[in-house]
């Protein structure tokens, strides 16, 4: 039975019975690795193989000619063996002309089969789909007319395979499915049309039901088109016997799956791909690692590396240049850091603005380094984007396996520790991780769930440092500054655990307590110095405040619980945390505004306020970074910046406010360039509630 069965089906050892194959192994399927199978071209047809060529050669057409003339000719020339009878039907020939046609077709693309050098002792016509020796009547209820519609207009594909896997017929469904006609699939085996790994099963599987193992079976196949286009269909294979149980040929019923796995793939490539980069998603790298992890264990020459990365100020980039230049640099941007790295690696974008990489087999920290300092390099040149030209800095932790780790939860989390290091620097570089960044971190995390107590525990105070007017010395405002005593780790500077508070949340509440804190603390200073001694108050919001939909009630509240008159208090903003939710700060501004509230922006000239912007925003006051008033002066390195600073405010009606004032030398460029206010050491450092009343007492009375 094996032997006549021959070349019949195609199959991968992969594919089981009632089951569905991997689509990684498709050649087609998207998300995999696997290399693409390319179509094998098909054996010349034997008694054990039986392939011919798909193109019909002017020969065969000549001896399909002869054995429509002749079929009983072309009949008697093959094998003795058993052949199933036709059933006839009475039918008037007037009637069914059609049919009968058909039939006659039927019967020449048999016969051509025959004369074309099929020789397999398996071979066998099928009833309704031959021309052979007309077989006695049956059942006139279901005659061959009715078999033949039934089989020619179904909507599943279905197909007729003699039993060495050669065509006999195949309805239009199944025709359409492989871009062949029924004439071409009669010189055809079903081999030809199969992919090379689903072979073996096939062939298995078909020599059960030869050997009566089972009647039937189903499966998943993969096969080409006459196009070699791919294609992926379910597979019903059933034994067809005549009365005495003898196998007489293969009926298969095919369904169409290619489109459902298509789409399968694309499911299974979002879950570990980007859609926006192609890269590999937080899923997949973190898989990846978890795999390195374990490879360390097994191997403790190997070595690999983590690097986090993050792109600086790129939610100002997204909000200026628009989100379609956000999206393009991003995509630029895996293309530059792919460049980086070799083909081994894993580059991953985690999210929004941060990606990943991972270094295996490496030789140590050094080879790290070095991808760091080329992923730096390559940023020196400008994005191409559109009709704009961006720049742009990336900051990078790293971490390095020769430290040992158990866990790849370790390696991802101290790669981030030694992230936030990097942004904290300014960015723009790369901070390689040590246990003291994990340590220093475990801190301020406990600490920042211990700071909504630390009010009741009174650890927070506040400082308070005056701002001077140039031209008389007086002082017109203090700023009110956050500092924390720990009882166990001591003075904790406020650059280190304000952005802690940051991320948990819990700053929303520290900063409700320093507003009410320092408007209290003003309004008693108002209630002690004389009328004409009318001091103001500045106080930093952050960005997570600024996002809060309902600041304005919340500063309004305040200003009713303290009694302090609303034109006493200036807020003050950074460019960043304005930058960051741009639309919606702006609205809660405006808000602020309405409530006669004075608005600052802090640190300006770091940041990315363009004129336009500017101009839209409801600023009172500009305070000038000291980054630019330190180099002022004899030297006058940033003399001219900040003469344009002071201009602009002066041209949009605002005031300014320099800070980091700490010399006279720097005092006298500021006043020769019209600034009107100034705070810094020169004149006084933060100082406490007591000393801060006495200072202002002694400077304007």
């Amino acid at each position: 039975m094996g032997e006549r069965y021959g070349a019949l089906f195609t199959s991968s050892p992969k594919l089981l019975m009632n089951t569905h194959s991997s689509v990684a192994d498709n050649s087609y399927a998207a998300p995999t690795d696997a290399p693409k199978v390319e179509k094998i071209a098909a054996p010349s047809k034997t008694a054990s193989s039986l392939t011919v060529s798909p193109v019909l050669k002017k020969e065969t057409l000549k001896k399909e000619a002869t054995a429509q003339e002749n079929p009983q000719a072309a009949v008697s020339r093959q094998p003795k063996q058993v052949v199933v009878q036709q059933t006839t039907c009475k039918e008037a020939p007037q009637q069914e002309p059609a049919a009968k046609t058909k039939e006659a077709d039927a019967g020449s693309t048999a016969t051509a089969r025959a004369d074309a050098g099929r020789t397999d002792t398996g071979a066998a016509k099928v009833e309704g789909f031959s021309s052979a020796t007309p077989p006695p009547a049956t059942q006139d209820s279901l005659n061959t007319k009715t078999l033949k519609q039934i089989f020619q207009l179904s909507p599943i594909g279905m197909t007729i395979l003699d039993l060495s896997g050669g065509f006999l017929s195949a309805n239009q469904s199944f025709c359409d499915a492989v871009g062949y006609t029924e004439r071409e699939l009669i010189m055809l085996t079903f081999t030809d049309l199969t992919h090379p790994e689903d072979v073996p099963l096939l062939r298995s599987l078909g020599e059960q039901l030869l050997e009566g193992e089972r009647q039937h079976f189903q499966v998943e196949t993969r096969h080409w088109s006459k196009d070699e286009k791919p294609l992926h269909v379910g597979l019903t294979v059933t034994m067809v016997r005549d009365g005495h149980q003898r196998p007489i040929c293969f009926l298969l019923q095919v369904v169409n799956l290619t489109e459902q796995k298509w789409m399968e793939a694309q499911l299974r490539h979002r879950d570990f791909y980007d859609a926006l980069t192609g890269l590999a998603n937080r899923a997949l790298f973190v898989n990846r690692v978890e795999q390195a992890v374990i490879r360390l264990e097994r191997n403790a020459s190997h070595q690999c590396a983590v690097l986090f990365l993050d792109l600086d100020r790129f939610k100002v980039i997204n909000d200026s240049l628009g989100h379609t230049i956000g999206d393009q640099l991003l995509s630029a941007l895996a293309g530059r850091l792919e460049s980086c790295i070799r083909r081994c690696d894993t580059l991953a974008r985690l999210g929004g603005d941060e990606f990943a990489i991972l270094l295996e087999e490496i030789d140590g920290l050094d080879d790290a380094l070095a991808v760091c300092d080329r992923i730096h390099d390559s940023l020196k040149t400008p994005f191409k984007l559109s009709n704009y030209e961006v720049f742009a800095n990336i900051s990078i932790g790293l971490v390095c396996s020769s430290v040992g780790y158990e866990k790849s939860s370790d390696l991802l989390r101290n790669a981030d520790t030694a992230l936030y290091r990097a942004k904290g620097q300014g960015g723009a570089c790369h901070t390689v991780f040590d246990q003291t960044m994990h340590q220093r971190a475990v801190a301020l995390w406990q600490m920042a769930t211990q700071a909504q107590f630390a009010v009741q525990r009174e650890e927070l105070k506040l400082r308070y440092q005056p701002v001077i007017d140039i031209s008389t010395g007086r002082v017109v405002g203090v700023e009110a500054l956050i500092r924390w005593h720990h009882p166990q780790h001591g003075s904790i500077s406020p650059s280190e655990f304000i952005p802690v508070m940051e991320e948990t949340g819990v700053i929303t509440l520290i900063g409700q307590w320093v507003l009410r804190e320092a408007c209290q603390k003003v309004k008693t200073w108002q209630d002690l110095l004389p009328a004409s001694c009318p001091i103001k108050i500045n106080v930093n919001l952050s960005a997570r405040q600024l996002a809060q939909a309902d600041l304005a009630k919340q500063v309004a509240q305040i200003l009713a619980e303290t009694g302090l008159p609303a034109q006493s208090l200036r807020l003050e903003i950074t460019e960043t945390a304005i930058m960051h939710n741009s639309k919606e700060a702006i609205e809660v501004l405006k808000q602020l505004r309405l409530l006669k509230v004075g608005l600052c922006i802090d640190d300006f000239g770091i940041g990315y306020s363009s004129l336009s912007r500017l101009q839209q925003l409801p600023i009172d006051i500009l305070k000038i970074d000291r980054s630019f008033v330190q180099n002022i002066g004899a030297r006058g390195e940033n003399t001219e910046i900040v003469r344009t600073i002071i201009d602009l405010a002066d041209n949009l009606g605002m005031d300014i406010v320099a800070e980091g004032v700490e010399t006279q030398e720097q005092l006298e460029g500021l006043r020769a360039l019209g600034c009107q206010n100034v705070q810094g050491f020169y004149f006084a450092r933060p100082m406490t509630p007591e000393d801060a009343l006495r200072f202002i007492q002694e400077s304007n009375l």
